[in-house]
């Protein structure tokens, strides 16, 4: 089939682009009181709080009982009455005051920031080792302790995987002890972000990236728009995908890709954007020589950060 050089060139940008979306929560969970709730229908029981069907363990029947620790942006951290942990969209979860005995006692603990000491170590999706693996995750990876049952922690890995690691399989870090510490000596600037993704660039032997005045403000009206009507997506219910917005800005390019973040920090957002292979390749791809920067302040997150590239 023959497809011509202009058509070819389009269809390779919107590939790449579909490569690089992708989103990052830089452990944005919340934690409460636990709360059980009943599936109004069929749902996906997930590993990692996103809509990819890598994350699905497996659909969950109407009325299935559930009990409820914390959630990630729209989707519940519940356990299920065999104690099995996973992630549920909080559109079809209706809450409901009857507690339910089957469940094993889950402590609620302040969340905290703990590193895995040994090579190779399975995150399962409940407290034992009969619980199938989630993921094996490497020696030295930070992630959020936010409960546990007996010996077993509840933790969310750098890409928003909830599962359980047992508690001697981890210590607590030093330096990063809470989800909510805001002890960076950083400022919580579009000035920082721009600082350290350049050091990172240039550390790399990349060229630094500009900041383009319209895609700013464009990343701002993306930010302001995500905590104002209460979302956390690539696609705005009021102004559509990221290219739209830019497109409708009047903003030319000929590769685009946006990272999005909520954290404490907009340092630590940084860090796990560049934890993250996908956000990673954002940050330091010689495809983008322009960049904006978008921060609002967050009620959920402490901080929402978009940063949208562009190459021209």
């Amino acid at each position: 089939m023959y497809i011509s050089r202009k058509r070819l060139l389009i269809m390779s940008i919107t590939i790449l682009m579909m490569l690089l979306l992708s989103k990052i929560f830089g452990y944005a969970s919340n934690t409460f009181d636990t709360k059980f709730g009943t599936l109004t229908e069929r749902v996906n029981f997930r590993k990692t709080a996103n809509t990819e069907s890598s994350s699905i363990i497996r659909t969950l029947p109407q009325n299935t009982k559930v009990k409820l620790v914390g959630d990630i942006d729209n989707f519940y951290i519940a356990f299920l009455d065999n104690n099995e942990v996973g992630l549920i969209s909080k559109d079809y979860t209706n809450i409901n005051e009857n507690s339910i005995d089957t469940f094993e006692a889950y402590k609620k603990l302040d969340k905290f920031m703990a590193e895995v000491i040994n090579n190779g170590t399975n995150l399962r999706g409940g407290p034992g080792t009969n619980y199938s693996i989630y993921s094996t995750l490497p020696l030295g990876v930070k992630v959020q302790v936010i409960g546990s049952i007996n010996d077993w922690y509840l933790v969310i890995t750098p890409n928003n995987t909830v599962g359980m690691i047992r508690q001697d399989l981890l210590k607590k870090s030093e330096n990063e002890e809470n989800n909510n510490d805001t002890s960076s000596t950083l400022p919580n600037t579009a000035e920082t972000v721009l600082s350290l993704i350049n050091e990172e660039r240039k550390a790399q032997g990349i060229t630094p990236l500009q900041i383009d005045d319209l895609l700013n403000s464009t990343a701002q009206t993306k930010a302001t728009d995500m905590v104002k009507n209460n979302y956390f997506s690539h696609e705005s219910p009021t102004y559509g995908s990221p290219f739209e917005m830019m497109q409708n800005a009047g903003i030319t390019y000929r590769t685009a890709g946006e990272n999005i973040a909520g954290n404490p920090s907009v340092e630590n957002a940084v860090k796990s954007w560049l934890a993250s292979e996908s956000h990673k390749q954002n940050l330091l791809s010689n495809a983008y020589n322009y960049i904006g920067i978008g921060i609002e302040e967050s009620p959920a997150y402490g901080y929402v950060i978009v940063a949208m590239f562009i190459g021209r």
